[in-house]
């Protein structure tokens, strides 16, 4: 299936071996559902959204063939990195590395309060992450996440970047930036934007807990049965998860309840056949009952 492209305004689309106008017009026939995005109209296909997108999916459900869905808060580059993402394709390099454009369509929004416009938080990169979440495109959210949580902190963004990891489930991010917070807790209390962050009972707790344990993850595992996942980074704790073919989005703690879930039922599942087996055995022709061994020895 090609790449969705903005084909009403003539821009080329990337990801195929055909022109761009060749592209534009396959896309536009099999296409089964349109966005407009900032004034330009995307084509692009419900059952692959449903797959790579459930969430976008969702939004336009009730949406005709022939009505454009607009889609606020996005600028259309980012808008169709995401698509091209869902589709299999890789984010152009030009989108990671583009200009965030004007302050009513970047990341800043996505924040009650907003997020100031600091180095990382106002990046395509945290843009790519807010849309990735928003529209349910998993893979995309943790490689955006990565590519923040890779940006350098300040004692200026931190309190913003912790906030914004806790409301959108980014336990990487969250964990870069609680670490940045261990190494410079004064300047970041004195800071003006830790009031925000003194409204939230579980974050200070959170912090307090890392400040106090001087906690140390560790990103390796110990072997098959290492089951010390409050000790483990959340890099390992996602490849733990994705071995198992478990959902590898969410907090920190989703990914541990799943890890443990799992084990639970991985042991309830030995156990059954632990006991299953030593049914059969004592059910076959000449096994002894426990009774009759008893007479016997008697």
């Amino acid at each position: 299936v090609n790449s969705p492209t903005a084909n009403d305004n003539g821009d080329e689309g990337g990801g195929s071996n055909i022109n761009g106008d060749e592209e534009q017009s396959l896309v536009k026939n099999s296409s089964d559902v349109k966005f407009s995005v900032e004034g330009e109209i995307i084509h692009a296909h419900r059952l692959i959204l449903k797959i790579a997108a459930p969430a976008l999916a969702h939004l336009c459900e009730d949406v005709d063939e022939d009505e454009a869905m607009p889609i606020p808060g996005v600028r259309s580059p980012i808008f169709q990195g995401v698509l091209r993402f869902a589709y299999g394709d890789a984010v152009p390099e030009q989108v990671w590395t583009a200009s965030s454009g004007t302050a009513a369509t970047t990341i800043a929004a996505a924040v009650a309060g907003g997020l100031r416009d600091h180095g990382a938080l106002n990046s395509p990169a945290m843009e790519l992450l807010d849309a990735a979440n928003r529209f349910g495109v998993v893979g995309l959210k943790i490689l955006a996440e990565t590519k923040v949580a890779e940006c350098d902190i300040s004692i200026a963004t931190a309190s913003d970047l912790i906030l914004y990891a806790d409301a959108k489930n980014c336990p990487l991010l969250k964990e870069r930036v609680i670490d940045f917070f261990v190494a410079h807790s004064e300047e970041i209390r004195c800071h003006p934007s830790f009031g925000k962050v003194t409204e939230s009972a579980s974050i200070l707790n959170e912090l307090l807990g890392a400040l106090s344990k001087k906690r140390i993850l560790r990103s390796f595992s110990l072997g098959d049965n290492d089951i010390d996942y409050d000790g483990m980074s959340v890099n390992l704790l996602r490849r733990k998860l994705d071995e198992r073919g478990l959902d590898v989005d969410g907090s920190r703690e989703m990914l541990i309840q799943r890890l443990e879930a799992w084990d639970d039922r991985k042991k309830a599942a030995r156990t059954m056949m632990t006991s299953g087996t030593e049914l059969e055995a004592g059910t076959r022709p000449g096994a002894s009952s426990p009774r009759s061994e008893i007479a016997r020895t008697g």
